[in-house]
């Protein structure tokens, strides 16, 4: 019996210790498993480490930035005006088109009218933009500079936009042409041929816009005003004096001398005329007066 209630007890010892190893071996495994999670996750991170650290001489090289907007080739529209004052209108006109073809432009607009100190004219040249302040000071000496005003206008998000749409309305031409040659349908078709005539007409308006835009951008405009120059005005009398009152007098002398000369040989024929004619009536009158007797001739002596 003794031995019997030794040996139960050893078995349920052992039993016991059994189940307490399992119990502690498997509260363990979730230990080992999230100490392997967070190792995993560490090592990861090391990983991540690892990677930053391994691109961390690709920092130090300069990263491929976007190019600034600064930096692209601006598209600038520039205008300019100048009135001059000129003695010779139609002389200057013809030097300032030809300072214009010179520095490899154009004149797009010439109207000249009026007469005498009325006389205007008006110029429109096109030269590279590089060569608008040369231009200017070539018409600025043409005679007195009145005026002058330069501007410019930056249209490169209008060429881009332009150019853009254009773009797109090729890629969509293409699709609508490959949907034509596809279309089974005389519906289809007739739809598809409709819509494609009012792309086609949207793209030859746009590319009109980007010759335009091209034409302004790659010549600048000068506008040329050319008045002819006033009479000259008056100047205000000074004070006068003794000198000036003896010059007047002597003018009027002159001019009273001068009229009485004039009026002395539009007189002179008349004058000669009827001297000529007093001259024969006083020798008729001689002629026809009775010649007086001599005293004592016709008495007697006796």
């Amino acid at each position: 019996r003794r031995l019997l209630a030794a040996l139960l007890l050893i078995g349920g010892l052992a039993l016991s210790a059994c189940g307490g190893g399992t119990d502690s071996s498997s509260s363990a495994a979730p230990v080992a498993q999230d100490g392997g999670g967070s190792g995993g996750q560490s090592a990861a991170g090391g990983g991540s480490g690892g990677g930053s650290g391994g691109s961390s001489p690709d920092a130090g090289a300069p990263a491929e930035r976007p190019i600034a907007p600064d930096l692209l080739d601006r598209a600038v529209i520039v205008t300019a005006e100048i009135t001059v004052r000129s003695t010779d209108v139609g002389r200057d006109a013809d030097r300032a088109a030809l300072a214009a073809t010179a520095q490899g432009g154009q004149v797009s607009g010439d109207v000249r009218g009026g007469t005498g100190t009325g006389r205007t004219a008006d110029l429109v040249l096109r030269v590279p933009p590089p060569g608008v302040d040369a231009l200017l000071s070539r018409l600025a000496d043409l005679g007195t500079e009145l005026s002058r005003s330069v501007g410019s206008r930056d249209v490169t998000t209008v060429v881009a936009d332009v150019d853009s749409r254009i773009a797109s309305l090729r890629a969509s031409l293409d699709r609508l042409r490959a949907l034509t040659d596809r279309a089974s349908g005389i519906t289809d078709l007739v739809s598809l041929e409709r819509e494609l005539t009012t792309r086609e007409s949207d793209l030859e308006s746009l590319q009109a816009q980007e010759r335009a835009l091209a034409d302004q951008v790659a010549l600048a405009t000068v506008s040329l005003h050319l008045v002819a120059e006033a009479e000259p005005v008056a100047r205000p009398e000074q004070a006068r004096g003794f000198g000036s009152g003896l010059t007047d007098g002597w003018d009027a002398f002159r001019a009273a001398g001068t009229a009485l000369l004039m009026v002395l040989g539009a007189t002179l024929p008349f004058l000669a005329v009827i001297a000529l004619v007093a001259a024969v009536v006083l020798a008729v009158r001689r002629q026809r007066r009775p010649t007086a007797a001599p005293a004592g001739a016709g008495t007697d002596p006796s």
